[in-house]
């Protein structure tokens, strides 16, 4: 039999682990589990940062052992050039308060962190809990209390000379601390929340952001947020709880290239996923399967969506998404608050559904949700399940290529997806849909009979299901779908999931996310 996780913890850093023999009729075979990875010196301090004998913070390196749990109790610096490597099975508890960027520890990398985790040992960054300092336990609809928005620590800040953030099958919970005096290195200005995770290599060459098989959980604003000039490959996460009164699930900024597919987004305040570059400088990310649920009602100003969004010189292949009772499904925009067009040449999208729920005619004062926003680039395709009507296309103006359409009403429960266990019309009425807590139980996988088995594109499909090709777009061909940017060409390198022939994050076939709720 397989040693138990305590064991390999025990273990960790012998060279070989044996397991136990076991016969397979006359023939007996032993299985030889593989090392733990360490990289440089053990680390067996569990009260972090040590101290020099001046009182400053050491740096951290080296590698943090399997089955332990560190003390976090001062801000963490891991130097460029040095890497901090986490083996399989880590609590780190923060000891944090979110009152001021000095009570609030943050990690700083400058350098290399990788996350390790594995489905069975994941990682855990999360906030050491005290009498005052409270986890999130039974707030559904209660953001002013929920400490879920509380930003007790402030998350992982990636200078302009780090190389490379990989998180694998790894847990974050109440990011978004206050920034100090040092928050213009990081764009920021003091006295801001903190971004969960925020990568930015400036002019130097493009770090790389892999984030895989995790869960975010509770952010002040933006979870991933305005990340630039860096490689991304975001798949099968989740992200619960993101954002208090604004803020994005992700948000990538100028010169982001990669993809986000088969992410479950839920209850965040604004939008699950959003790309939003400047003037003259380009981002293509593919947003593809991901699944998309009761997300953008804790956002109150105008133009700022509710799902997956796309504002100045962005673009990406965008299929396969599932929107379920959020604020607005997919949005090309022509015009927002703090954002201008999308890179409509470089944008290809469709065989997505969206389904708002109530059963019920739209309006009155508990219904926001739309298929689709009016008035701005996004039309619906032929391919697409959703309840909106085109209008007529403006070919003149400053608003050419937009359109002032319909959503029909009484298609409000015409596509739902069929959850396993999620009822889209009972989580669309009172404020059941203002709920960012996903209940116990609930599963987005697809029941037989659902409109989204079959409706994606994948490679090897045909007509409808045929993956798309844009040849008139210069910057997908040059990309691709999926993109293979954030390979590391090293150790560390991203496990891309390809498009499915179901849309959303959970395709019957089990290849996408994991989670289970």
């Amino acid at each position: 039999m397989k040693k138990s996780l305590s064991k390999i913890a025990f273990l960790a850093v012998m060279s070989i682990a044996l397991a136990a023999c076991k016969k397979n009729g006359d023939n007996e075979k032993t299985v030889i589990s593989a090392p733990l990875r360490v990289v440089g010196q053990p680390i067996t301090g569990t009260t972090l940062p040590l101290k020099d004998a001046q009182g400053n913070a050491i740096p951290l390196k080296g590698t943090m052992l399997a089955g332990k749990t560190y003390d976090i109790t001062g801000d963490v610096t891991v130097n460029a050039g040095d890497t901090l490597y986490i083996q399989p099975g880590v609590m780190i508890q923060v000891h944090g308060d979110g009152l001021t960027a000095a009570s609030s520890p943050t990690f700083y990398v400058n350098g290399t962190l990788v996350s390790d985790g594995t489905k069975e040992a994941p990682n855990t960054f999360t906030v050491f809990e005290t009498a005052t300092v409270k986890k999130s336990v039974g707030f559904k609809d209660d953001v002013p209390n929920d400490p879920a928005f509380k930003g007790y620590w402030g998350g992982i800040q990636c200078g302009p000379t780090a190389k490379l953030l990989f998180l694998r099958w790894t847990r974050l919970e109440y990011l978004g601390a206050p920034w100090g005096s040092n928050a213009g290195d990081y764009g920021a200005t003091a006295g801001d929340a903190k971004f969960g995770i925020y990568m930015n290599s400036g002019a130097n060459s493009a770090g790389k952001l892999i984030v895989e098989d995790s869960w975010f959980y509770g952010s002040k604003d933006d979870c991933i947020g305005k990340c630039a000039n860096i490689f991304v490959s975001i798949m099968r996460n989740t992200f619960i709880k993101t954002g208090g009164t604004g803020g994005e699930g992700v948000n990538f900024k100028d010169n982001v290239f990669g993809d986000m597919a088969y992410n479950l987004s839920f209850g965040g305040a604004t939008n699950g996923l959003k790309t939003a570059s400047v003037n003259g400088k380009s981002t293509i990310v593919n947003i593809y399967n991901n699944t998309l649920v009761q997300c953008g009602f804790r956002q109150t100003k105008a133009t700022r969506n509710g799902s997956i969004n796309t504002e100045t010189n962005t673009g990406g292949y965008i299929y396969n998404n599932i929107v379920v009772n959020c604020k607005s499904g997919l949005r090309i925009t022509y015009q927002s608050e703090k954002g201008k067009a999308s890179d409509t040449l470089n944008t290809s999208y469709g065989n997505s559904l969206t389904c708002i729920g109530r059963g019920t005619p739209m309006g009155g004062t508990e219904q926001y949700m739309v298929f689709i926003e009016p008035g701005q680039f996004t039309l619906k395709r032929s391919t697409d399940l959703n309840g909106y009507v085109n209008g007529q296309i403006l070919t003149t103006g400053s608003a050419a290529g937009t359109n002032i359409g319909t959503n029909t009403a009484s298609d409000s429960l015409k596509y739902d997806p069929l959850f396993v266990n999620y009822d889209v019309k009972a989580n669309s009425t009172g404020r059941n849909y203002r709920v960012s807590e996903i209940p116990a139980g609930t599963d987005f996988h697809l029941k037989t009979g659902s409109p989204a088995i079959g409706a994606g594109v994948y490679p090897g499909g045909t007509g409808k299901n045929a993956m798309p090709n844009k040849a008139t777009a210069p910057l997908l061909a040059q990309y691709g779908f999926p993109m293979k940017v954030a390979s590391t060409g090293g150790t560390f390198n991203p496990t891309i999931t390809p498009p499915n022939k179901d849309l959303g994050a959970f395709p019957t076939d089990g290849s996408g996310n994991q989670h289970r709720y």
